[in-house]
């Protein structure tokens, strides 16, 4: 039963739609402005790096939260339950309809609560990646691959249940990324910074 609860309060925390509440602060709509996405890129483009670390810190905070309670409901178990669901409540949000975004920085707290050496790794990717395309999404993808590289490689050691939470995170965020996947394959796909 204690799982079951880790599942719907990590699904519940995720649904926090902090891109919405942050653009509403600021007298915007990010659904309906830039690429409609509620996350920190988007947040950054529509209403400028203050926002955006806002965002990036509420949506990271929720995903370290239903890690958190998670773990106190049903240990790893349950700590892997409530991450992955704060995942699919941050893409799909009880809030917005099934709306939603592409997981990243949910993702990167849930991680951070795991294990750091999973955040480490993965962000040092990121970096690497952004600061050789400027794409956001390729990095973001990247990175979430680098963490699956080193669960499996047991980097640092986690219990199945977190290891299998680890790569369901990997694969919604790839999931998520579908339209971007499809215009990186057209060279369609927007540089930070660039414009239009």
């Amino acid at each position: 039963m204690n799982v079951v609860l880790a599942a719907i309060a990590g699904y519940l925390l995720g649904s926090i739609p902090f891109g919405v509440v942050a653009a509403r602060q600021a007298g915007r709509d990010i659904l309906h402005e830039g690429s409609g996405n509620p996350g920190a890129t988007n947040a950054l483009r529509v209403m400028g790096p203050y926002w955006a670390l806002a965002v990036l810190v509420g949506d990271a905070g929720k995903g370290i939260l239903a890690a958190y309670v998670g773990w106190k409901l049903g240990g790893p178990v349950g700590s892997a339950l409530a991450g992955a669901a704060a995942a699919v409540g941050h893409a799909y949000s009880l809030f917005l309809r099934g709306q939603g975004g592409k997981v990243v920085a949910v993702s990167l707290g849930v991680l951070l609560f795991w294990g750091w050496p999973l955040l480490v790794g993965a962000l040092i990717v990121f970096l690497i990646v952004l600061g050789l395309t400027r794409i956001v999404s390729l990095a973001s993808m990247l990175a979430a691959l680098a963490a699956a590289v080193l669960a499996a490689a047991g980097l640092p050691p986690l219990s199945p249940a977190l290891r299998y939470g680890v790569f369901f995170l990997v694969l919604l965020l790839i999931w998520r990324h579908r339209p971007n996947i499809t215009r990186l394959l057209r060279h369609e796909e927007k540089r930070l910074g660039s414009h239009g």
